[in-house]
């Protein structure tokens, strides 16, 4: 997932699993970054200034989990940047759980993210510390990658 202009990401490559039930993002969606996980991963990197001008655009309700308001949104930003990775339990679409983290620029700007997601049917909270740190040293491994070290 990559930072669109505006308030949204674009999807840009995706790898699917072979189970039969499945979540699915088509290549070129674009979902709203404070409704998803991957928007959580990258908004927790912005510049104050762009995560201002992000929530003056508007914060769209897409289910009763979707944090819709500034407050709430900023709060879950704070516990994204501290944990390394952003997590999304029917934030936008129903059913869709996922777990994302960003890939960043030299100068911490994000870039783009990484992500599993899931139905809600195979999501378990006591493997979310486990794939919050894959997702998370996923994305700091490309990090890595990027900047040559």
């Amino acid at each position: 997932m990559r930072p669109h202009s505006g308030s949204r990401s674009v999807v840009v490559d995706r790898v699917d699993c072979d189970h039969v039930v499945r979540t699915f993002h088509a290549t070129g969606d674009i979902p709203p970054l404070h409704a998803t996980a991957t928007g959580h991963s990258v908004l927790a990197h912005l510049s104050g200034a762009d995560l201002d001008a992000v929530v003056a655009r508007g914060l769209q309700s897409y289910s009763a989990s979707t944090p819709a308001d500034a407050a709430g949104l900023r709060t879950e930003l704070v516990r994204v940047r501290a944990e390394g990775y952003a997590v999304n339990r029917h934030q936008f679409r129903p059913g869709v759980c996922a777990i994302a983290a960003p890939v960043l620029d030299a100068d911490g700007t994000p870039l783009a993210s990484v992500a599993v997601s899931m139905p809600d049917s195979r999501y378990d909270e006591s493997r979310l510390p486990e794939w919050g740190r894959t997702v998370a040293d996923t994305a700091a491994e490309i990090t890595r990658r990027r900047s040559g070290v």
